[in-house]
C-alpha cells in the first residue's frame, strides 16, 4: 500500500480551502473566515486535484458534449490545410493517407487523454493531468504549461485565413501588406470588442458560431454531391484518367516533409480533448467521455476524407499545389460559379474564421487571467483584473502581443504553415510528457481507479512518434528550398526556445530570486473582501424538549431522530483519526438506524469555540444561529453526481438520502440544537441560498419565519445521544423529506461552557 505521506503522492500545491456547499450559512457569497472552516471532503489524495462541481452544475449531456468537440475540431483547418499538405507531400494518395494516419495517431493521443480524464474526472484537461503527474521540481510543470498557453495560445492562423479569403472574395491582389493588415485589423477589433464591450462580443461570436456550423454542414453536402454526381460540368476531367500508380506520382517521403504535413493534419484534428476541459459540467462524465470523444474523431475523419476527395475531384492538382490556404475558395468557384462561388462562399469562410478567432481569443484571455491569478505571470494583479469594463482586458492584451508578432514577423507566403508547425512542434513535447506520465503512473500508482485504460502498445507508438516528430527537423529534405522560404528547422528552433524560456523563467522566479532575497514561495488564497450578508431576523419561539419522548420522533415522521450510540472516539482532535476511525463507526451507525445498504460520508464539521492549542490542526467553526437546511433539492442530487460520477445514473434511480449525524462532544447546555417538525415547514418557506465560489456553485436553503413552525430540542444532550437530521430524501411518498435546524440561545444557559459538537454528512443509499 502506498504511504499517503509520500511527497510524490501529495498535491502539487498545498490544497486551498474550498467551501463546501453544505456550509450552514445563508449567504450569497462566503467570507474569508467562513471559507477557511471548510473541511476536506475526501480521504483520497486524488481528490486534491478534483474540485467541486462547476458553477453551472452538470448541465452538459452527451449531445452537448459532442457538439463541443465537433465545433472545436472542424474549423478553418479543413478550409486551409489540404492545399498546403498536398503541395508539400506531392501526391493525392499520400495526402489522403496522411489524413487517415493523422486520425489514427490522434486516436493514440486520445486514448491517453481518455485514461487521464476517466481517472481524474475534473475540468482543466492537460494542465491538470501534467500537474498531477509531474510534481517535482515544484512549480516547473505549471510554469511550462502557463508559458505554452501564453506564448503559443495565439489565434494568428485564423486571422491569416480570414485575410486571405476576404481578399479572394473582393478580388483584390493578396499583397503581404494587405494580408497582414487585414489579419492585424481583425485581431485588434476583436480584442477591443471583447475587452470593452463584453456582452456585444458574446452575441457576435454566438452568431458567427452558427454561421460556421452551417457552412461546415453545407460543405459536407457539397462534397457528397460532387462524389455522387461526378459527371457534372465542373467535375475535374483529369480525375477520369486516374490510375493507382498516378495517384502516387510525385510523392515526397522525406521524414521532415511528412512531419510538417502531419502537424497540419494534427491541427485539423485538434480539439478532441475539448470535453476534458469542462468535465465538471458534464453529466455522467466518465461514461460520456468514453464514447463522445471517439465518436467525434470518427466523424471528423469521415468528413475530412470526403471533403478532400471532393477537392481533388473538382480542382486540378497543379492548381491545388499553388492555392495554399485558398483551396476551399477555388472549390467553391468551380462548383458554384464566379458569383456565389467566388464571392459569397469564400466570404462565409472568412466570417467562419473570424468567429473562430472570437471564440478562441475570449477563451484564451480567460485562461491568461487564471494563469496570472495563480501568480505565474508578472503584473499578476493587473492582468487578472476585469477592470474597467468587467471584461478580461489584461488577459486579452497578453494574448494580443504574441499573436501580433506571429502575424507580422514571418514572410507572408509561409506564415500560415509556420504558425501551425510551431504549435504542432511544441505540442509534441507535452504529448510526449502525457504519454510517458501515463505509463509511469501505471507503475507508480496502480491503486488509482482507472475506468478506462489505454492500450499500452498504442501509447508506446505515440511516444515513439512524438520522439520522431521532435527529431524530424534535424533530417532536412534533399532540396531545402523546394517547399519553404523559411529556414527548414526554424519552427523547431522557436518551439524549443519557448520550452527553454519556460525552464529559465521557472528557475529565476522559483529558485534564484527566492534564494537571493531570502524568501520562500507559498500558495496564498485570496478572496474578494466584498461579501453580502443575507438579512435575518431573530425571533422568540417556543421550543419543546423531547426528553422522555424521544421514540416519537423519527426521520420519516418528523425529519429527525435521537439515536443512542456511544462512540469510541471522545476528544475529536485529529482529523485523520476521525476519518480513519469515526467515519467507519458512523457508517455502521447509519446502516443500523436506517436499514440502508450503502453509506458514503463526504465531509464533517467540528463546532468548537476554544483556544486550546491542541485543536489548531482541526477544522473548527462555531454554532450557526440561523435556520437552514444543509442542501437544496438540486444540490443534493448534484452531490451524488460529483462524489460518485461513475455510478450516478444507477444511484439516482433508487432511493437515497443525505443525513447529518450530529453528536455532542460534551454534554450541551449552551447553544443547543433546535430542529423543526418537517411537516410544519412548507416548501414555500424555503429560499435557495446560492453559494458562489471561483469554480463552482452550491446551494443551501434559508427559511422564512412562520409562526406555524414547530420546534424541538433535547435538553442536556449527551455524547451518546446522536441526532440524525434528514437533509434530503429522494422519495416523494408523503414522508418527511428535509428538516430545518439551527443553534438557539437559551438565556438561562448562556453562562455555561461553549458548545462542542461534531456533525458528519453522508449520502445514504437503499436497494429499493
Amino acid at each position: 500500500m502506498n504511504d499517503i505521506h509520500d511527497p510524490a503522492l501529495q498535491p502539487l500545491l498545498p490544497r486551498p480551502w474550498s467551501p463546501s456547499d453544505s456550509d450552514n450559512t445563508a449567504k450569497s457569497t462566503v467570507s474569508l473566515e467562513e471559507a477557511r472552516d471548510e473541511v476536506h471532503i475526501s480521504r483520497s489524495v486524488e481528490n486534491d486535484v478534483v474540485p467541486e462541481t462547476a458553477i453551472l452544475g452538470r448541465h452538459l449531456g452527451w449531445g452537448s458534449a459532442y457538439i463541443l468537440i465537433i465545433s472545436r475540431v472542424i474549423g478553418s483547418g479543413i478550409f486551409a490545410t489540404p492545399g498546403n499538405i498536398v503541395k508539400s507531400v506531392g501526391s493525392v494518395a499520400l495526402a489522403l493517407l496522411l489524413w487517415v494516419v493523422g486520425a489514427l495517431i490522434s486516436w493514440f493521443g486520445l486514448a491517453v487523454s481518455l485514461e487521464y480524464g476517466c481517472m481524474l474526472p475534473r475540468s482543466g484537461g492537460e494542465k491538470v493531468y501534467l500537474e498531477f503527474t509531474y510534481r517535482h521540481p515544484r512549480f516547473l510543470t505549471s510554469t511550462l504549461v502557463a508559458v505554452q498557453a501564453v506564448l503559443l495560445g495565439f489565434t494568428a492562423s485564423n486571422c491569416i485565413v480570414f485575410s486571405e479569403y476576404v481578399l479572394f472574395a473582393l478580388n483584390v491582389e493578396p499583397t503581404p501588406v494587405a494580408q497582414k493588415s487585414l489579419a492585424v485589423g481583425l485581431l485588434t477589433l476583436i480584442t477591443v470588442i471583447h475587452g470593452c464591450f463584453l456582452k456585444t462580443g458574446l452575441l457576435i461570436q454566438n452568431v458567427l458560431g452558427w454561421v460556421k456550423v452551417s457552412l461546415v454542414i453545407f460543405m459536407v453536402f457539397t462534397g457528397l454531391s460532387v462524389v455522387i454526381l461526378r459527371g457534372r460540368p465542373n467535375y475535374n476531367p483529369s480525375m477520369q484518367l486516374v490510375t493507382w500508380e498516378s495517384l502516387w506520382n510525385g510523392s515526397n517521403w522525406n521524414w521532415e516533409i511528412l512531419s510538417t504535413a502531419l502537424f497540419k493534419v494534427f491541427y485539423s484534428y485538434a480539439g478532441l480533448g475539448n470535453v476534458n476541459n469542462v468535465l465538471n459540467e458534464v453529466k455522467d462524465p466518465i461514461r460520456t467521455l468514453k464514447s463522445v470523444a471517439p465518436a467525434g474523431l470518427l466523424t471528423a475523419c469521415a468528413l475530412y476524407l470526403l471533403i478532400n476527395v471532393a477537392y481533388f475531384l473538382v480542382v486540378p492538382l497543379e492548381e491545388i499545389k499553388h492555392t495554399g490556404e485558398l483551396i476551399a475558395a477555388l472549390f467553391f468557384e468551380r462548383t458554384f460559379g464566379p458569383t456565389v462561388g467566388r464571392v459569397v462562399l469564400p466570404g462565409a469562410v472568412a466570417i467562419s474564421a473570424a468567429g473562430n478567432v472570437m471564440v478562441v481569443t475570449f477563451a484564451l484571455a480567460r485562461l491568461n487571467q487564471e494563469i496570472a491569478r495563480q501568480g505565474f505571470l508578472p503584473f499578476s494583479r493587473l492582468i487578472s483584473s476585469s477592470r474597467p469594463f468587467n471584461a478580461p482586458l489584461g488577459g486579452l492584451i497578453v494574448h494580443y502581443i504574441p499573436s501580433l508578432l506571429v502575424i507580422t514577423l514571418p514572410p507572408s507566403g509561409d506564415v500560415y504553415s509556420f504558425i501551425l508547425e510551431i504549435e504542432g512542434y511544441a505540442g509534441q513535447f507535452f504529448a510526449l510528457a502525457m504519454s510517458i506520465g501515463l505509463v509511469w503512473l501505471r507503475h507508480k500508482r496502480p491503486d488509482i481507479h482507472r475506468p478506462y485504460k489505454a492500450w499500452l502498445p498504442a501509447v508506446g507508438i505515440r511516444i515513439a512518434l512524438s520522439l520522431a516528430l521532435i527529431a524530424a527537423p534535424f533530417f532536412p529534405p534533399a532540396n531545402p528550398g523546394g517547399h519553404t522560404r523559411l529556414f527548414n528547422s526554424m519552427y523547431a528552433v522557436v518551439g524549443i526556445a519557448i520550452i527553454l524560456f519556460g525552464i529559465i523563467y521557472w528557475y529565476i522566479w522559483t529558485v534564484l530570486l527566492p534564494r537571493y532575497r531570502g524568501y520562500t514561495l507559498e500558495e496564498k488564497v485570496e478572496m474578494k473582501p466584498e461579501t453580502f450578508e443575507r438579512p435575518f431576523q431573530p425571533l422568540n419561539v417556543t421550543i419543546t424538549d423531547v426528553s422522555g419522548n424521544e421514540s416519537k420522533y423519527t426521520l420519516d415522521s418528523h425529519g429527525f431522530q435521537i439515536y443512542r450510540h456511544a462512540s469510541k472516539e471522545k476528544d475529536f482532535l485529529d482529523d485523520e483519526k476521525i476519518k480513519a476511525e469515526y467515519y467507519p463507526e458512523t457508517e455502521q451507525l447509519l446502516k443500523d438506524a436506517t436499514g440502508a445498504s450503502r453509506i458514503f460520508i463526504f465531509d464533517h464539521t467540528i463546532r468548537r469555540q476554544t483556544s486550546d492549542v491542541r485543536t489548531e490542526q482541526t477544522q473548527l467553526r462555531g454554532p450557526v444561529r440561523r435556520v437552514h437546511i444543509d442542501q437544496s433539492y438540486n444540490a443534493s442530487r448534484n452531490r451524488v453526481s460529483y462524489h460518485l460520477p461513475e455510478e450516478a445514473d444507477n444511484l439516482l434511480q433508487r432511493r437515497f438520502q443525505i443525513v447529518n449525524v450530529w453528536r455532542p462532544i460534551k454534554t450541551i447546555y449552551k447553544d443547543p440544537l433546535a430542529i423543526a417538525d418537517a411537516y410544519s415547514v412548507p416548501d414555500s418557506d424555503l429560499v435557495g441560498a446560492a453559494l458562489i465560489y471561483p469554480n463552482r456553485k452550491g446551494e443551501t436553503y434559508a427559511v422564512k419565519a412562520n409562526p406555524q413552525h414547530r420546534w424541538y430540542f433535547k435538553y442536556a444532550q449527551r455524547s451518546d445521544e446522536v441526532t440524525l437530521i434528514k437533509c434530503f430524501d429522494s422519495l416523494e411518498d408523503g414522508r418527511a423529506r428535509r428538516v430545518p435546524h439551527t443553534a438557539f440561545v437559551d438565556s438561562s444557559e448562556e453562562d455555561k461552557e461553549p458548545r462542542e459538537s461534531i456533525e458528519v454528512r453522508a449520502l445514504v443509499f437503499y436497494d429499493e
